[in-house]
């Protein structure tokens, strides 16, 4: 593994997608902590200007050349990957830093993503490296909380996740929403991922502030916590409200149109409109978190949580997480946040706040 050191003995981490919109933020946030990460990505003129604002070295290179990505990680302890949409991104960086034995993280929550990240645990185990996908709000929160409810019953066989809070998406979340439009829902059901159509489920769901209407979403836990805890049937919620839930019903039979010119159109529009969350809103928002497991006998327990807003829950948690994979606290492996970092991990950080006790529910 590498063992770079900056001028200050501590090991050097790159942020790659530095210029984009979450990266500018996970940047910004760093710097004021006093760290001084290396800021690359493809944008030239982006960076040299996020560079100079912030004090810090810039790096500018592709995916698309490996030899080129490799000599940029070849003095490089870890790799902060905010380059979405990830579907495109995630295997060229992965492999690199397997490569050069650089530690591996992304924000990404994308199904097919972790599910292709997974496998590679044995090769990172060998290379002595962690790779952590999901370090943000794709999925941390949602992932300890799993990790919490399965550690009160370990003998679960459903869990169920939702969330709920105004959201406001950037450039990159809704590319790659996007570009998941047409793969339609998911859930695991049996331990097996079960393709289903959009908002399939609709819900009135309760929450610690009161009840929320939500449909069934492909969200990532969909494969993180699977993986975390071993239950068999996951499904995972998002609040749309009850009229938003109906119309994407409704539009099922037209989401296939969203590949190829279309897509590209769309982003386009995006990049040139879509400018994400305000710093009011990002200070201001809030979301709430259900969790709730069940076993054959009927048994129930939930549990509720409150984060801050989803991008500024991703800088938190992305920047822990690199602190601890620096220190040398993280296993190596490809791993879920909760088996990096515990199911605790949230309480450390502040602005997250578990709800205290839990609801348990006999059968």
């Amino acid at each position: 593994m590498n063992e770079a050191t900056d001028t200050n003995g501590d090991h050097r981490w790159m942020l790659y997608g530095a210029n984009g919109y979450t990266g500018t933020l996970i940047a910004e946030e760093a710097v004021r902590r006093g760290e001084r990460p290396v800021l690359a990505g493809r944008n030239a003129k982006a960076l040299e200007d996020l560079g100079a604002r912030l004090g810090c070295e810039i790096r500018v290179c592709g995916l698309g050349d490996a030899a080129q990505l490799g000599d940029a990680l070849s003095d490089i302890s870890l790799v902060l990957h905010c380059a979405g949409p990830f579907t495109r991104t995630w295997e060229a960086m992965v492999h690199a830093c397997l490569s050069t034995g650089t530690h591996y993280m992304d924000i990404n929550g994308e199904i097919p993503v972790l599910e292709a990240q997974y496998p590679l645990h044995e090769q990172a185990c060998a290379r002595g490296i962690t790779v952590l996908p999901g370090s943000g709000f794709d999925v941390v929160p949602t992932d300890c909380l799993a990790a919490s409810l399965h550690k009160d019953m370990p003998d679960a066989t459903h869990l169920r996740l939702a969330f709920a809070g105004k959201i406001h998406q950037s450039p990159g979340t809704w590319k790659a929403t996007l570009e998941a439009i047409p793969r339609g829902g998911m859930i695991r059901r049996d331990g097996e991922l079960l393709h289903i159509p959009h908002a399939d489920r609709i819900e009135l769901l309760q929450f610690d502030h009161g009840s929320e209407w939500c449909m069934s979403i492909p969200w990532g836990d969909i494969a993180s916590a699977y993986r975390s805890t071993g239950i068999p049937n996951i499904e995972v919620f998002g609040g749309t409200g009850r009229g938003a839930a109906y119309v994407m019903r409704a539009m099922r039979g037209v989401t296939h149109v969203m590949r190829g010119a279309m897509l590209r159109a769309s982003e386009a529009v995006i990049h040139s409109l879509v400018r994400g969350p305000s710093l009011r809103q990002r200070r201001n928002g809030r979301y709430h978190i259900l969790g709730e497991v069940r076993n054959e006998a009927g048994n129930r327990i939930r549990k509720w949580m409150i984060t801050p807003e989803g991008y500024t829950t991703t800088v938190l948690t992305a920047l822990a997480l690199t602190e601890r994979i620096l220190s040398g606290q993280v296993p190596h492996g490809v791993l879920t946040p909760s088996q990096a970092a515990g199911c605790g991990l949230l309480r450390e950080i502040e602005g997250f706040r578990l709800i205290d006790p839990p609801m348990r529910e006999n059968g």
